[in-house]
């Protein structure tokens, strides 16, 4: 039952009343929408899956799949007159696929049915042809170097990717050859970069994008770079606000992007990149920008000052972060389009023929940076800063090694792997409600230590570069932020393509005397392909600010305070406020018995080791009947996050039993 589960095999965008731009809108609704329907489905529940079906259309009238998914629901319930009707509406909206229809296991009931064969004979009539009534998006075609919009008539919406797709075809000037506009760049490294387009051995922007996503606010001064094409936003994107925030569209064409803008209101104020990093969905946007060549630059803002500390959870290669707010990232954005213009022709085609690009702008970016004097320093911190500072930039020394690249001597990223990572439970391990993994993509990989049990935290890795199965040279893995005390990387194997990865609790921590505080570990893997190191593959670990964990000599947690003693700023997309300390309980054998928790209130409750609120306790003080916890947020008033509290769930009464008086751990049924 594919089609549940992706829904839309192909873009599609609104017609009618729903316009493409208010998509972005709707789009949550079809998420929940495809959950509720794959659940349907799963559980075999006829009548959910016709109702989710028809939810979809309700809110999605001109969309093909709802009404193929209605038409499937209709048929295992033996409506046929419905059933066929839907199909032949979902065939007019373009689900034409005659063979897929024909093989329908879910449409069965339909195969006798005269009608049906007919529909089949309708579907591969119409395939590849235009749907009836719908506008089809078309193509724009301008002029390198001048303003292309992003509009209705050329745009659709891609329900897989939840983004829009912009058809755009650019030609060249009148005056072909680069040369002829040498001395009309203005950019950063002039006189470079002058020299190389009038030899013809610089592509200058030709064929590159710039699209801002700030209404304007910090916008390139594009004229001062031959060729770059400005994409702007048509009356219709504007009304939507489908023109600010962060990047939402598929272009064909080699892009630098930039949001000079944050959330500065409200509890979840944050800047452009760290709204990208608690977001569950952004990561995996962001490596697509990545692999669409877009390359995408923010301001840190409010999230990296002296006065808050280092408030990202996350380091990942896939944008560039500027040291302070608006126009912050001017410099970087400047530098970055003169060293798209700086590779030779045949280099940046094969960059963006293997979505390589923006890795390798990456690279050029963090190899070049004034701080490191020497070339080992690209394997240490001073290259990979979270937030990189307009000060160390070099902008020279990005484009001539930009020009020095060949399509031999690309470094390739490594893509990695989680082999295995660390188990915890919610109720027993951590109380806030999202896991400890944040995300996994190919080179970036995140997670929030929750798990209080264990002082220690492990995870196994495997890194590879696809097309090279054995690498001649083996792969580097570097702590570039953390205690070297408490981090260990084992490799696994000669090659060091498969690691273990161990570290102790660091809580909120300064890296070194000079920086700021901060909660993030963070390693990184490197391969040198050629003569140069890969971009940073990045694993990020962090801690929660708003709590105090105090471990004893063998590693067993002894008491965590979630209270927020030092009233530390912690991110409320990642954990809630709690008002209680836990003090764990052991067997003198080092078996953990349970905690007792003390609430800001002054009352306190007892916990078994699995997490049960205890009711009563035996004449020893074991406990006896004990019952489960539903840990719940409670909203306490407008712009206040929420906070956590706990309530008993009845519905799940325990009775502990022990095998003598001297066994103090017991085993525990549910009481029916």
């Amino acid at each position: 039952m594919k089609k549940y589960l992706p829904l839309l095999l192909v873009p599609l965008v609104s017609w009618g009343t729903q316009d493409v731009f208010d998509m972005p809108r709707l789009h949550p609704q079809h998420r929940q929408l495809v959950q509720e329907m794959v659940q349907s489905v799963r559980a075999g529940r006829i009548e959910d899956m016709e109702a989710v079906a028809r939810k979809g259309i309700s809110v999605f009238p001109q969309d093909a799949t709802w009404h193929y998914n209605l038409a499937c629901a209709l048929s295992y319930r033996s409506d046929k007159t419905e059933s066929l009707a839907m199909l032949e509406r979902a065939i007019e909206l373009g689900f034409r696929n005659a063979k897929m229809i024909e093989q329908d296991n879910d449409l069965k009931n339909l195969a006798k049915e005269p009608r049906f064969k007919a529909l089949l004979e309708k579907a591969g009539q119409l395939q590849g042809k235009p749907i009836t009534g719908v506008p089809q998006p078309q193509a724009t075609t301008s002029v390198m170097g001048l303003p292309v919009k992003i509009e209705a008539g050329n745009t659709l919406w891609d329900f897989d990717k939840g983004c829009f797709h912009t058809l755009l075809t650019l030609v060249p000037p009148s005056l072909n050859k680069i040369s002829n506009y040498a001395p009309d760049y203005a950019g950063p490294a002039s006189k470079e970069i002058q020299q190389w387009m009038q030899e013809g051995t610089a592509s200058g922007n030709f064929g590159d994008l710039y699209l801002n996503r700030d209404n304007g606010h910090s916008a390139l001064a594009y004229t001062n770079f031959p060729g770059l094409t400005p994409v702007v936003y048509g009356a219709d994107a504007k009304a939507k606000q489908a023109n600010i925030g962060l990047p939402n569209a598929f272009l064909i064409y080699p892009l630098i992007g930039n949001a000079s803008i944050a959330i500065t209101a409200g509890p979840f104020w944050r800047s452009m990149p760290r709204a990208i990093q608690t977001d569950p969905y952004q990561p995996s946007a962001a490596f697509q920008w990545m692999l669409a060549n877009q390359c995408w630059l923010y301001p840190a803002h409010r999230d990296y000052t002296a006065e808050t500390g280092d408030l990202y959870p996350v380091n990942m290669p896939y944008y560039i972060i500027s040291k302070g707010s608006s126009f912050s990232d001017m410099p970087f954005m400047e530098a970055i389009v003169a060293t798209y213009a700086a590779f030779r022709p045949e280099t940046k085609q094969a960059l963006v023929s293997k979505s390589l690009l923006v890795p390798t702008v990456q690279m050029i970016l963090r190899a070049t940076q004034k701080n490191l004097k020497t070339p080992e320093d690209y394997l240490t911190s001073l290259a990979h800063p979270i937030v990189f500072d307009a000060t160390n930039l070099n902008v020279e020394a990005m484009v001539k090694m930009a020009h020095e690249l060949t399509p031999q001597n690309i470094p390739l990223p490594v893509v990695l792997r989680t082999l295995k990572d660390a188990t915890t439970e919610s109720g027993i391990d951590y109380f806030d409600q999202r896991s400890e993994g944040l995300f996994d993509t190919p080179f970036a990989i995140a997670r929030v230590v929750r798990g209080v049990r264990s002082k220690t935290r492990t995870m196994t890795l495997e890194a590879h570069i696809p097309g090279i199965p054995q690498p001649s040279t083996p792969f580097v893995w570097k702590l570039l932020q953390g205690d070297p005390t408490k981090v260990t990387i084992k490799p696994l194997t000669p090659n060091a393509s498969q690691v273990e990865i161990s570290l102790d609790y660091h809580g909120v921590y300064r890296p070194n005397p000079t920086a700021w505080m901060t909660s993030r570990v963070e390693i990184g893997c490197f391969l040198k392909t050629s003569q140069h190191y890969s971009m940073p593959s990045l694993v990020s670990f962090a801690y929660l600010p708003n709590e105090e964990r105090l471990y004893r000599a063998d590693g067993k947690i002894q008491s965590v305070d979630y209270a927020n003693p030092k009233h530390r700023y912690a991110d409320p997309l990642l954990t809630l406020p709690k008002k209680w300390k836990d003090l764990y309980d052991y067997t003198s054998q080092g078996q953990l018995k349970g905690w007792y928790r003390t609430r800001k209130t002054g009352s306190s409750d007892r916990f078994t080791y699995a997490g049960h609120r205890v009711l009563t306790t035996d004449k020893l003080n074991r406990p006896l009947k004990t019952c489960g916890v539903q840990y719940i947020p409670r909203q306490e008033g407008e712009n206040i996050p929420s906070e956590l509290t706990y309530v008993d769930n009845l519905q799940h009464l325990f009775i502990y039993s022990y095998t003598s008086d001297e066994d103090l751990i017991g085993t525990f049924k549910q009481e029916k």
